[in-house]
């Protein structure tokens, strides 16, 4: 079924790009992987050049589909049950996909993600392992990635103290050639090392070893996933009329839309497809969140009133992603139709054609890129907050503590710090008080980001942040997004520091009462956690963004439960995302 497109008064201009796009030969300039689309910087140019592997990731990856089903085959024989898979971002975001919407079949291990430093979720993971009988894949395209180096030491210890000289047929590595995760596989003698081409992104990089290997050990049917996307690769590829093509028309519209003021994109998904959200904010938020511009990529409240206040505004587009014979997805399909909203339908036949859509929503993404002015395939704010870790580590291995500014007010357990916000005064000198001085300074087409660094598996703590998020829609109108701490570092981290100073963030931060220590480091999981946070929480602030941090010393069901009571016992204002663009 084709993509469905209402975009009203917008159609012309849309229609206009996509015109000017095939003028101007960029399908075939990207398949010959001309990086001036995106650059005149000989430096940018050189980079980009060596970031458009995923064009050829379909291709190559069919070759290697006997090697990887045989490695899986393998691993089934040995008994191994349960795969972990330890990785942040585009390591894992893909994983996350298959593994929820692609139950094991009969007889293939269980997949598990983890990727995070909260102490919580470490030990969760942990529960539920035999680690007689558990393979852990280590995937950093750079082979340093902070979180995914800690998780491995963990674990790598706890194996080793279980399975002695054996551990080492427990870890698998999935990285670039030549990195220091790739040489310490080497040296422990892992089971094996998978050499990811090194032309291929991490947010680009589903459709080869980092997703596929993981996939492939989960028992998916790669080979059709694969097929898939040559397929759509084909449809997107420069011998296909501009109008006809579905990652030019989809990217066109969404940077044509952004670029008269709805950056907002309202990802309306499938509950069949849901978790595939997780990977297209990713794609979205860190390819195109820089130079001050970006699609700011938001995920749609599932409750029926949330959704209609989500709809409506100035700064939205809306995009839905169904399954083509869903109950639910029709049920998309009317709201994007009758909303008022310029929107997109996307139709899948099935689950399998992930692959295809991961590949339309790359060459949109790459399109989109160009129609706003900036270049997909970095992301130079990230390592900000990196280095403020770092030095915050280095500090607290000098002196044992974490130095933190003083605290704009406390109240109970909440210490409030605030940065590009007026402080409340005199009576209003609570948590309530603090967020309605953060949303007063909200402007039209403002977002709102809740960054929580909390362990949300459970279904508790999850509906406890999107009761959060509801009440902060509910209350302002603004576009509103969740993020997971410090997973978003990887995600949309990016976007809100080089994208544009359009947003507000509440970074909640509890105490974890878990103690894990890392072998190896002067710190456990609980001073990383904390420290990953500080660090954003001081980029942001040092940037202009308008944020406010939440230390709360108890637990995160404490710290959700205080923040819904702060959030709704503020006044209601106007909602400020409704507010027409001048």
């Amino acid at each position: 079924m084709p993509d469905t497109y209402h975009l009203f008064e917008h159609a012309p201009a849309v229609s206009r790009r996509i015109t000017a796009l095939a003028y101007s030969r960029f399908a075939q300039r990207l398949f010959r992987g001309d990086p001036s689309l995106w650059s005149t910087a000989p430096a940018a140019r050189r980079s980009i050049k060596n970031r458009l592997g995923w064009l050829r990731a379909p291709e190559r990856m069919l070759r290697e589909v006997p090697r990887l089903e045989s490695f899986a085959r393998e691993a089934r024989g040995e008994g191994l049950r349960q795969v972990v898979l330890l990785g942040m971002g585009g390591s894992s975001l893909c994983v996350e996909v298959f593994r929820r919407l692609f139950p094991p079949p009969a007889g293939s291990p269980d997949v598990i993600v983890l990727d995070g430093t909260v102490p919580e979720a470490v030990r969760r993971v942990e529960s539920r392992l035999d680690f007689e009988t558990t393979l852990f894949v280590v995937s950093s395209k750079s082979g340093t990635t902070a979180e995914t180096a800690a998780l491995q030491a963990y674990f790598w210890a706890k194996t080793r103290r279980i399975r002695g000289r054996m551990a080492s047929r427990h870890f698998v590595a999935i990285t670039d050639p030549g990195t220091p995760l790739s040489e310490e596989a080497a040296a422990r003698g892992y089971r094996a090392a998978f050499h990811n081409a090194p032309d291929i992104g991490g947010r680009y990089s589903a459709l080869s070893y980092f997703g596929l290997v993981p996939a492939a050990l989960g028992g998916l049917d790669i080979a059709e996933i694969l097929r898939r996307a040559l397929d759509m690769l084909e449809r997107c590829g420069p011998d296909v009329p501009a109008s006809d093509n579905p990652g030019l028309t989809l990217g066109a519209a969404l940077g044509t839309l952004a670029r008269q003021g709805r950056d907002k994109v309202l990802l309306l998904v499938d509950q069949g497809l849901r978790p595939y959200e997780l990977w297209i904010e990713q794609l979205l938020a860190e390819s195109t969140g820089k130079d001050g511009r970006g699609l700011i990529p938001v995920t749609a409240p599932q409750a029926p009133g949330p959704l209609r206040t989500a709809l409506v505004g100035a700064d939205r587009v809306a995009v839905a992603i169904v399954l083509e014979e869903s109950r639910n997805g029709r049920a998309l399909r009317r709201r994007v139709a009758g909303s008022g909203t310029p929107g997109v339908v996307l139709a899948l036949k099935d689950r399998l054609d992930l692959g295809a859509s991961m590949l339309q929503w790359e060459v949109a993404t790459a399109v989109a890129g160009a129609v706003l002015g900036v270049n997909p395939f970095d992301e130079p704010n990230v390592a900000e907050s990196k280095k403020n870790t770092e030095a915050a580590l280095e500090e607290f291995d000098a002196t044992g503590r974490l130095r933190e500014e003083p605290a704009a007010l406390e109240e109970g357990r909440a210490r409030v710090f605030l940065g590009g916000i007026k402080p409340p005064s005199g009576k209003r000198r609570t948590l309530a008080g603090a967020i309605r001085s953060l949303l007063a300074a909200g402007r039209p087409g403002d977002y709102l980001a809740l960054l929580a660094y909390v362990d949300a598996e459970g279904r508790p703590l999850r509906a406890a942040l999107e009761t959060a998020r509801d009440a902060l829609l509910s209350r302002t109108g603004l576009a509103t997004t969740i993020g997971h701490g410090p997973r978003y570092l990887h995600s949309t981290g990016q976007l809100h520091k080089g994208g544009p100073n359009t947003g507000l963030f509440i970074e909640v931060v509890p105490e974890d009462r878990v103690v894990l220590p890392i072998p190896g480091r002067a710190y456990d999981f609980e001073t990383l956690k904390q420290t990953q946070a500080l660090g954003d929480y001081r980029v942001l602030k040092r940037r202009g963004r308008r944020v406010l941090r939440l230390r709360y010393l108890d637990g995160a069901a404490a710290a959700l439960r205080a923040l819904v009571s702060a959030v709704r016992a503020g006044k209601s204002r106007a909602p400020a995302g409704r507010r027409k663009h001048r």
